[in-house]
């Protein structure tokens, strides 16, 4: 988090004693029109010179109320504010570190907490004030503007309406307004993951908010009326006066009333809706692949908790990705797919299996490359073997190994294909007729031309983990890979050489250009290998028709 993310967090907070302070005053200015002129108009008090000593006492007790809440919300604000700073100091001009994300949450956290502190300080002013003007008439008789019963009756309203109301709209409209800046200014680094702050129940909230709104202006007016009756039964009211002013009572509750439930549905709903916006679209950027994607976690009710599954969820299919794309390497692309979602169907613990061997090598490529710098040595290597892997993961081959300038390549494991050795076959005859391409564009780099020759053979290998606990690879291992070796070290550049174990497995399919007889280290009797013309297309493999091959 930099300095001009901690600059912007800190000008938004400066949002929240305005909140705070237009809530109360709203709210104190509500409740003092009400007795002043609502209700006095009911029970036909009050003069001006009684309102204007009505309103001294009430500013009096509102800055009592001031007075108990400002301090304490000092003491929760300005420490956030100073942490804020000293972390955008501390990261400027460097990228930050797992310490400071690790900083910013705990901080995120705080800011987090603050609407349920400040709510909480205000709900105690209120009541403190309530409870200060319900006494004052026993205390002090003569301090207050209002007789008994009316400081009664605003106690149990500043009490009973004034503090939840107040308290409830304050912390609606802050609770949206921090978590939209934190879900906007904070990294994502720092917000995956639960914050340890005061939790609320989502549910609990919106059956407070719910039952309150729909009751308390029903029994506001239901109380007023039966309290109006009752006196006009006992002759302490009259009808005219009722029929005068009551209307207007019932008028300013139930407009109170609807501004009230407007504006706290309304942020309600705002916190709730970007929370559910958030986790819509972080979930259409996973579906399109976007595996970085994640959902600022900002609170720790069931959305927050929600939002931090769901970015353990996301870290397990990025960290499978990276396997996939690691595994890749080795493998073709449908091949590590289908191990990586059905790993119970493939036994890497080791098995005997039927393969196709498969083993390339550039002829004269060392003595060709003695007087080259190293990295243009690597540069084509590189590009012979982007070519030579892209095809070889078409036709569903594993690498088992990089040799020097040559390939070892598997055919029928670690998924089982029983058309590997036509596989084998087709992936080698394309292996061939790239090469052309490959050389026209080496020319063009002022790069040499490239030969290669290919051996091919079929058998019983041991295949599996082969390595020790520190260091494993999926391999093969078995003599139909030596023989293979052999058979390529027969070739010359541009051939295709296999065995006759290859050559009985496809029969018509395969066309032999020649024959030849040849003598193999580890063999008492020479054996027959046969160079690869073409494979015939009237039976194809998954990876399409494969066309003859002419050697270039």
């Amino acid at each position: 988090m930099d300095s001009e993310r901690c600059s912007a967090v800190i000008r938004r907070m400066w949002a929240i004693p305005f909140i705070n302070l237009f809530g109360n005053l709203f709210a104190a200015t509500v409740t003092f029109l009400w007795f002043s002129y609502v209700v006095a108009g009911l029970i036909g008090s009050g003069s001006s010179e009684m309102i204007w000593r009505q309103l001294s006492f009430f500013v009096a007790i509102m800055a009592c109320l001031f007075a108990v809440i400002i301090p304490i919300n000092v003491r929760w604000f300005f420490p956030l504010i100073q942490r804020l700073r000293q972390i955008g100091e501390a990261v400027q001009g460097e990228r930050p570190g797992p310490e400071v994300h690790a900083e910013v949450s705990r901080v995120a956290a705080k800011i987090i907490d603050l609407p349920i502190k400040l709510a909480s300080t205000t709900c105690m002013g209120w009541i403190l004030c309530g409870t200060i003007i319900g006494l004052l008439p026993h205390l002090f008789p003569k301090a207050t503007p209002w007789n008994q019963a009316m400081t009664h009756k605003m106690s149990a309203w500043m009490i009973l309406v004034g503090a939840p109301v107040t308290v409830i709209f304050i912390y609606f409209v802050q609770e949206w307004w921090l978590r939209n800046t934190v879900r906007k200014w904070f990294p994502q680094e720092a917000l995956l993951r639960v914050p340890q702050s005061f939790r609320i129940k989502t549910l609990p909230k919106l059956l407070f908010v719910t039952i309150m709104l729909g009751t308390l202006p029903v029994a506001l007016v239901s109380h007023i009326t039966f309290r109006q009756i009752t006196l006009i039964n006992e002759h302490k009211q009259s009808l005219a006066n009722f029929l005068e002013h009551m209307p207007l009572a019932i008028e300013v509750l139930l407009a109170l009333s609807v501004a009230v439930a407007v504006g706290i549905s309304y942020f309600m709903g705002k916190s709730l809706s970007e929370s559910f916006r958030s986790a819509r679209d972080a979930m259409h950027r996973v579906r399109k692949g976007d595996f970085n994607a994640s959902i600022p976690v900002v609170s720790n009710d069931e959305m927050g908790r929600m939002g931090a599954m769901f970015n353990l969820m996301v870290g397990g299919l990025r960290e499978r990705d990276l396997i996939r794309d690691t595994f890749g390497r080795y493998l073709s692309e449908a091949v590590a797919e289908e191990i990586l979602k059905s790993p119970e169907r493939i036994d890497m613990g080791g098995e005997l299996r039927d393969m196709t061997i498969l083993v390339s090598d550039l002829r004269g490529f060392t003595a060709m490359t003695e007087a080259m710098e190293p990295k243009q040595v690597l540069r084509i290597l590189n590009r012979y073997f982007e070519k030579m892997t892209e095809i070889i993961h078409r036709h569903e081959g594993t690498i088992d190994e990089f040799t020097g300038d040559g390939i070892l390549v598997f055919f029928g494991a670690p998924r089982k294909t029983p058309d590997h050795t036509r596989r084998a076959v087709a992936c080698a005859l394309e292996m061939q007729d790239r090469m052309e391409e490959l050389n026209q564009e080496n020319l063009s780099l002022g790069l040499p031309r490239l030969k290669m020759g290919i051996g091919i053979n079929c058998g019983e290998l041991v295949v599996g983990n082969i390595g020790s606990e520190k260091r494993t690879k999926y391999g093969a291992v078995g003599s139909p890979i030596n023989v293979a070796f052999r058979v390529e070290g027969q070739t010359r550049g541009g051939e295709i050489l296999a065995t006759n174990a290859v050559k009985m497995r496809l029969a018509d399919d395969l066309e032999v250009k020649q024959t030849r007889v040849a003598n193999l280290k580890g063999f008492d009797q020479p054996i027959t290998l046969y160079e690869i013309g073409a494979l015939r297309d009237d039976h194809t493999t998954e990876t399409g028709v494969v066309r003859q091959h002419s050697p270039w």
